[in-house]
């Protein structure tokens, strides 16, 4: 229909107005802030094609990876995204999402990482969760450590230098971004 408006902006959204539109009309606050209201999203029937179904599957397996995370890379998803749109749970299913389409299987997720400093370098060390969306093949958690930086270097720079993880086809795995400092 044309020129049918997507969500419209109420006064306030009231316990009482979810439950007696639940169904038929989605309340939110937009932006943050903004209390609106638009018709309630409707999820396909099946039967789905395999691509859809097996995207349903990986956008579920990837949600439940969010729940794995440790404190110290919450923080960090959670600080990075200060400032922005969208929300750190919204980039994880992103990434997670845009590696799927790209491999046809889930991506590696940092669950915990920690910055090593020996007085004149940094490393960081990550711990890596990678799961198959088959699940027959066992999940592996593994370690990762970065390459040295010297704190020397990193004076030199009038920029913040951010570590994340990609994989060797330069494709950003699930990982926040870890600022150093000196």
């Amino acid at each position: 229909m044309k020129g049918w408006l997507s969500m419209a902006k109420v006064d306030r959204i009231t316990g009482d107005n979810i439950e007696r539109f639940r169904g038929m009309v989605d309340f939110y606050l937009w932006k943050g802030g903004i209390p609106v209201a638009r018709r309630w999203p409707k999820k396909p029937k099946p039967p789905y094609t395999a691509l859809q179904a097996e995207a349903m599957a990986a956008f579920s397996l990837t949600c439940g990876l969010m729940r794995r995370v440790q404190p110290a890379i919450l923080t960090a998803w959670q600080v990075g995204q200060e400032g922005k749109r969208e929300q750190w749970t919204d980039s994880f299913k992103g990434f997670g999402m845009k590696y799927w389409k790209k491999y046809g299987d889930l991506a590696p997720v940092a669950i915990d990482y920690s910055v090593s400093d020996d007085g004149d370098t940094f490393r960081v060390n990550w711990t890596i969760l990678t799961t198959y969306i088959d699940g027959i093949t066992p999940e592996v958690e593994s370690d990762f450590i970065s390459d040295i930086i010297t704190k020397a270097d990193l004076k030199k720079t009038d920029m913040p230098v951010y570590f994340t993880l990609y994989d060797n086809d330069a494709t950003r795995l699930i990982a926040p971004f870890i600022k150093l400092e000196v």
